[in-house]
């Protein structure tokens, strides 16, 4: 039994880590489930959690992203698409939906979906390339858990990175207090630009238009309420139904004792009584 019960916590522990979260499109691994209303694949969506508890998810569709090369203006004179390269922008990050967060942020999730992003390992941009929100580092685009799907988010495989010919979908997170306080600063002028940092601008062709587009600002979802932990404080019901237990247990404890204690002088009167004779 107690093999049975560590087996099922190693299974729980490694169901709630982040990288079983980043495996799942639709869940995010610092907010959890994603609200309805943000479909499975496409465009970028951005999960916040306040210090309050309250979430603000948003979803930036699909069509508005950005598909091309990207290239360099200082090393190629005359083009447009820089590096970092944005490729999206959500706006919408008013001061009166900001003051949902209560005043700071716990987690930060973007959840991104790229065709032919050709940085999955052994793929020739494989650790090249950085995300960036307003220019804050959120990670490597090779170290990120993704789903493979179709075009309507049904799962074909899964891995590591945004791989070559393939529509992939993974989240970029952060717990990192440093890291959520310059992104609660961002938010300020009330956008956010998501970028890629390539190493080696130009050699890449990207599609952040495919997928099932999608658009919403949900504001001040509260935290899902989750039954007591060990060691809570049981409910007033609860209570009563442990002390009637436990009185039934003891009126049972003391049956048994007065039998003992019966059989106990039974054989005592018994053993004098043979002494006697």
């Amino acid at each position: 039994m107690f093999k049975k019960l560590v087996q099922a916590a190693a299974v729980g522990t490694l169901f709630f880590s982040g990288a079983a979260y980043a495996q799942t499109t639709t869940t995010s691994p610092t907010g959890g489930a994603l609200p309805a209303g943000v479909t499975k694949v496409g465009g970028v969506v951005v999960d916040l959690t306040g210090t309050n508890g309250n979430r603000i998810v948003s979803q930036l569709s699909a069509a508005s992203l950005f598909v091309g090369f990207s290239t360099d203006p200082a090393t190629k004179p005359g083009t447009s698409n820089g590096n970092p390269l944005v490729f999206g922008t959500q706006t919408g990050f008013t001061s009166t939906v900001l003051s949902a967060l209560g005043g700071g942020l716990t987690g930060a999730s973007f959840r991104i979906t790229l065709y032919d992003g050709d940085n999955a390992p052994g793929d020739f941009d494989f650790n090249d390339n950085t995300f960036t929100v307003d220019g804050i580092n959120f990670g490597n685009w090779s170290a990120v858990a993704t789903t493979v799907t179709d075009s309507n988010g049904n799962p074909t495989s899964t891995g590591l990175g945004f791989g070559d010919n393939v529509l992939a979908t993974g989240f970029f997170s952060s717990v990192n207090p440093v890291t959520l306080a310059s992104l609660f600063t961002a938010l300020q002028d009330g956008s956010l630009a998501f970028a890629v940092n390539d190493v080696d601008p130009g050699d890449n062709y990207y599609d952040f238009t495919q997928g099932i587009n999608g658009g919403l600002i949900n504001v001040g979802t509260g935290p899902v309420v989750t039954p007591p932990s060990v060691g809570a404080v049981p409910e007033p019901a609860s209570w009563a139904l442990m002390i009637l237990g436990f009185g039934l247990a003891g009126f049972a404890l003391r049956r048994v004792a007065r039998r003992s204690d019966a059989k106990f002088d039974t054989k005592i009167r018994e053993i004098t009584a043979g002494a006697i004779a």
